[in-house]
């Protein structure tokens, strides 16, 4: 009896278990798939670099840099304007100081300097200290001197000997070409001006280096290079070339065995020639004399009026 009403009162509530259980609760739940959708090119988004604060750090740190570099560019810029414009200024102003001579006197007192010098040492130099305006570039021009203060040593390069010959009758002090262009690669020769034919300058390659610096290399645009070379040494016979240097232009003018009188036309000759080059410079503003001096070799330099 205990068996049985065990078993009627189990049956009722497994059936009632089974009535309300839904079929599809015994199937296995299976994982869903998504298909991926196909993906074009015009679809694809672009990421945006997004900057960290390392990388923003270090843009500013180089922006600020760039800004300080800017800023004394400019600086130096207005520091240099301002220190031209003053050099310009006192340029202009008359100067007033108790060494200031006129040409000839300054002559006399470095003559009476060069005493028991031997002559062919003792020379007188003209320097001109300029007030240049911003951004000039150096002037150069050439000066006809009345009188040289020694005699020329000029070299002429090219190889055809009989123009190698007209040349020294023409007064060139060497002529010549591959033995010509030798000697100067060795030192054995010095001179103060050089010509060549257009058929030379292959020759002159070698010693380009020696020659550019010191001003003496042949160039069409310096009209040192031509065909009849012999009619360019009778043109520049008496030229002095001008350059300047920073804002200092020199030269040797005369000899202290020439007279106050020959001195002082040389020095106007020089002058002369001075103020042509700056006029025919292509600069804006032109360059101011604040200073011409004249020394010699053992004596002192004298301020003049010129």
């Amino acid at each position: 009896m205990i068996i049985r009403r065990q078993l009627s009162r189990a049956i009722p509530r497994f059936t009632i278990a089974v009535a309300h259980a839904s079929p599809s609760s015994y199937r296995p739940q299976l994982p869903t798939i998504q298909l991926a959708q196909p993906r074009f090119r015009g679809d694809k988004k672009k990421k945006k670099d997004v900057p960290s604060s390392a990388t923003s750090r270090q843009s500013d740190i180089q922006a600020q840099q760039a800004r300080t570099k800017q800023q004394e560019r400019e600086d130096r810029r207005r520091e240099l304007k301002r220190r031209t414009d003053r050099e310009r200024a006192e340029a202009r102003k008359t100067k007033v100081t108790p060494v200031l001579m006129d040409i000839e006197t300054a002559a006399r007192y470095l003559k009476a300097a060069e005493v028991g010098r031997p002559e062919k040492t003792a020379t007188i130099t003209i320097t001109l200290k300029l007030a240049l305006p911003l951004h000039f570039q150096s002037l150069r021009g050439t000066v006809r001197l009345p009188k040289l203060p020694q005699a020329e040593r000029v070299a002429v390069f090219t190889e055809i000997p009989e123009i190698a010959e007209a040349a020294l009758k023409a007064g060139a002090t060497y002529a010549g070409g591959d033995e010509l262009v030798n000697q100067v690669k060795n030192g054995e020769i010095t001179f103060e001006k050089s010509f060549a034919t257009p058929g030379a300058l292959p020759l002159l390659r070698s010693v380009q280096r020696t020659l550019g610096p010191k001003g003496l290399m042949p160039s069409e645009r310096r009209g040192t290079v031509a065909d009849d070379v012999v009619g360019l040494l009778e043109t520049s016979h008496g030229l002095l070339d001008l350059r300047t240097r920073g804002k200092i232009l020199t030269a040797v003018i005369a000899r202290a065995s020439f007279t106050p009188k020959e001195i002082e036309t040389n020095v106007s000759a020089f002058m002369a020639g001075f103020r042509k080059a700056i006029k025919n410079s292509t600069s804006r503003q032109a360059p101011l004399v604040s200073e011409i001096i004249l020394s010699s070799t053992f004596g002192p330099g004298v301020m003049v009026l010129a």
